[in-house]
């Protein structure tokens, strides 16, 4: 079998070019928050509403990158995704006010939603018998990416400067990342299968499942709990009287459960029930959100970290599969980007973007911006145990609309 052919290159090959953007969205903006905050002379709101626009970003891009992957071969749209996330990073490093952040921080979501569904949905079809290890292993470099190149990134901010980190970040992804991209398409023996498909869900007949606005729903209110940690660990261990070397702990920590509890739940997946698996990673972070502002230690808060970083990788993990499972497949791109569209539009907003104004009112206090995210992971495990799968009695499953155009509601038994 030729190199290029052999399925578990071209899976390293996708793991490469999904790993920058997954440390320019979840490690570079923790990192950098401070220094901006210090350059800019913004607030903890307008800090925190950088992730809002990196979430607005990603949340309008997804939908559309599940339906180029219709008409576009995947590995042309990765390519694109790479080479813009890298270039935007080398934009940051000029900047000269906040403004110039928040343009970066849209356009870095905005393109990395073109190399995170196609690498999916490209593996998905090629290993076809473990889609939950796979989207776990992916999972895993998207989200660990981040406990390997903050530290880095703190290294280089520390001894060479803002520009020069930002710069360096940016060439490193074309080289290492970018010039992969078109060694990632299915193998030749397996083209007929792993074509492109078209879905056989419309748009109005997705939003109308109830699955669907259960997930939405779970996404945003989860998402937004998980996602606000990378942009308060700096605040809170600068609070807690910590320096940049330091604080980074809470974050390294938070991504490193990230990554492999990406992988671990990923691999469960395929073993055992999605909803269980997500409600308990659920109500392990909500417990750690709620004893996080009662403690001052380094190490004890790092390792409550580590719980809100599992149940943040095994959102994205589990929720993968899971959206294949109730929809189909030839479905997933464009529904995953729509589920996704809460994470993108509204937990940007429920979650930095208000925890900073809270922040900011409250003199910093912790213990109630934690608390309400500590709720909103417990309705989450609520919320996602009401979400059925194909299978279960009486659900709806995928299917195509008459010749009038209305949903044809098909029930599978058990």
């Amino acid at each position: 079998m030729p190199l290029l052919e052999n399925k578990k290159i071209i899976l390293f090959f996708g793991c490469l070019a999904i790993f920058f953007p997954g440390a320019f969205v979840f490690g570079f903006p923790g990192v950098m928050a401070s220094e901006w905050q210090t350059l800019f002379h913004v607030n903890k709101a307008q800090i925190g509403r950088l992730m809002f626009f990196v979430l607005a970003g990603t949340g309008s891009a997804m939908y559309l990158a599940g339906k180029l992957q219709e008409k576009i071969p995947s590995r042309f749209i990765i390519f694109t995704g790479s080479l813009a996330c890298s270039l935007a990073t080398l934009f940051v490093g000029q900047a000269t006010c906040m403004e110039h952040v928040y343009i970066w921080a849209f356009f870095e979501g905005f393109f990395c939603a073109f190399v995170y569904i196609p690498c999916l949905t490209i593996f998905q079809k090629m290993f076809p018998e473990n889609k939950g290890l796979i989207t776990g292993i992916l999972n895993l470099t998207f989200g660990g990416s981040s406990a390997v190149m903050s530290p880095i990134f703190t290294y280089l901010l520390v001894l060479k400067g803002y520009e020069f980190t930002s710069v360096f970040a940016g060439f490193l992804s074309i080289v290492f990342g970018t010039s992969v991209a078109f060694l990632i398409k299915t193998p030749g023996k397996d083209k007929a299968k792993g074509g492109p498909q078209l879905s056989t869900l419309s748009f109005k007949q997705t939003v109308s499942l109830s699955s669907f606005r259960l997930l939405w729903c779970v996404w945003a209110l989860s998402g937004a709990a998980g996602v606000s940690l990378i942009v308060l660990a700096s605040s809170f261990g600068r609070q807690l009287g910590y320096g940049i070397t330091q604080y980074v702990y809470i974050l390294t920590c938070f991504n490193i459960l990230n990554g492999i509890g990406r992988l671990v739940c990923g691999r469960l997946s395929d073993r055992y029930s999605k909803q269980k698996i997500l409600m308990i990673v659920f109500l392990m972070a909500s417990c750690a959100y709620c004893l996080m502002p009662w403690f001052s230690h380094l190490y004890l808060v790092s390792f409550l970290a580590c719980f809100i970083g599992l149940a943040f990788g095994a959102l994205f993990t589990v929720s993968a599969p899971l959206v294949t499972e109730v929809f189909g497949l030839e479905n997933f791109g464009k529904v995953f980007g729509l589920v996704f569209t809460a994470y993108g539009f509204f937990a940007g907003f429920l979650g930095p973007w208000l925890s900073g104004i809270i922040l900011d009112m409250t003199h910093s206090n912790f213990k109630i911006v934690f608390s309400l995210f500590a709720v909103f992971y417990l309705i989450s495990s609520v919320l996602i145990m009401r979400v059925k799968i194909m299978g279960n009695d009486k659900q709806v499953v995928a299917c195509p609309s008459d010749d009038q155009g209305n949903f044809i509601k098909l029930e599978q038994s058990s």
